[in-house]
């Protein structure tokens, strides 16, 4: 099978929904995949019929512009199927997510989007709360989960501190989830002298307003750049996920819980659908269902080596159920199924 794989210019999502799943597909017989930068990102050349000429799957990452939607309908042969992939509900994203808000809150934009699904053979999406989103324009919707690479369950990590971390990890658009846990960590580094708090890749320091002493921030690593690095960066001993309730929340996936179970992470994550489906309560990590909780389980996990040992043991085969070596046949599945 020839697949040609257009992702949205290299971001996290394309490495997840694409790069992931799609490179364990060409490490098995019968899978060739032709890759293609289709994003805005340093205006990479468009597109063009001739280009998807002799594929049998075309697979569209967030092609979202009317400027394609011409060569998207007129890619479909009697031998060729369209795949169109989104893991984001795109129609409830929130003004506090700036960039993105103001991307899809374009009429323009949300119509492409539409249109792009609906001439699918098939969406796929990353949670079922999203298929249910993309369901509404077209009935073919195949879930296939976001994965880990195992190999990244066994890197090292480095050598422990004298001081322990909890830690957080994300994008610029989780300030309203941060701001769920700024309270929190501020009363937990207050109550364990000989704790810090770790923030990678966005900044979210003046939002905690802990001690600067006590608080670290690691820039930004692009997963797609250099995965070992990426994940090599998650190192804290404690991993928060808090997650504020919203439509757009609703259809995210556990993939930050994954990331730091495969670092051998214990997870203290906002009781929600994403989270839920994942992580065992009380035995991989806690789900917080109220705001007391976060500084209860923090405390736990801080004032236990045994326990934080266990769990993070415990995340670490919650990962392995995660990997795309075991998770790869569904993605061939939903592919071959078009025929």
């Amino acid at each position: 099978m020839r697949i040609f794989a257009g992702h949205d210019g290299g971001s996290g999502c394309a490495w997840y929904r694409m790069q992931v799943p799609l490179r364990e597909l060409e490490r098995h017989d019968g899978f060739d995949v032709t890759w293609a930068d289709a994003g805005d990102r340093m205006h990479p050349p468009s597109i063009t019929l001739s280009m998807l000429e002799g594929h049998d799957v075309i697979v569209a990452q967030r092609w979202n512009t009317h400027k394609g939607l011409e060569v998207w309908r007129r890619a479909r042969t009697p031998r060729s199927r369209l795949v169109y992939e989104t893991d984001d509900d795109v129609f409830s994203i929130t003004p506090e997510n700036w960039q993105a808000y103001q991307l899809y809150s374009r009429p323009d934009i949300r119509d492409a989007v539409e249109h792009a699904a609906a001439v699918a053979d098939l969406v796929t999406v990353s949670t079922e709360p999203l298929a249910q989103v993309m369901r509404e324009f077209n009935p073919n919707v195949a879930v296939l989960p976001n994965c880990v690479p195992a190999r990244m369950l066994d890197l090292p990590r480095r050598q422990v501190r004298a001081r322990r971390r909890v830690g957080w990890m994300g994008a610029a658009s989780h300030g309203i989830d941060i701001g769920q846990v700024a309270g929190p960590v501020r009363r937990f580094l207050r109550r364990f002298g000989d704790w810090d708090l770790q923030l990678n890749a966005t900044d979210y320091r003046d939002t905690i307003r802990a001690p600067e002493n006590r608080m670290f921030f690691r820039p930004w690593v692009q997963v797609n750049d250099n995965p070992d690095k990426f994940f090599a960066s998650i190192d804290f001993d404690i991993g928060l996920c808090p997650l504020w309730p919203t439509a757009f929340s609703r259809s995210k996936s556990a993939i930050k819980a994954i990331e730091y179970g495969a670092r051998g992470i214990p997870v203290i994550a906002s009781d929600c659908e994403a989270y839920r489906d994942v992580i065992e309560h009380g035995v991989s990590g806690f789900l917080v269902r109220y705001e007391h909780e976060w500084l209860k389980y923090m405390s736990e996990l801080a004032g236990d080596d045994a326990l934080r040992a266990k769990m993070g043991e415990a995340a670490r085969a919650m990962a392995a159920r995660h990997t795309i070596e075991e998770h790869w046949p569904r993605w061939a599945g939903s592919y071959t199924g078009l025929f």
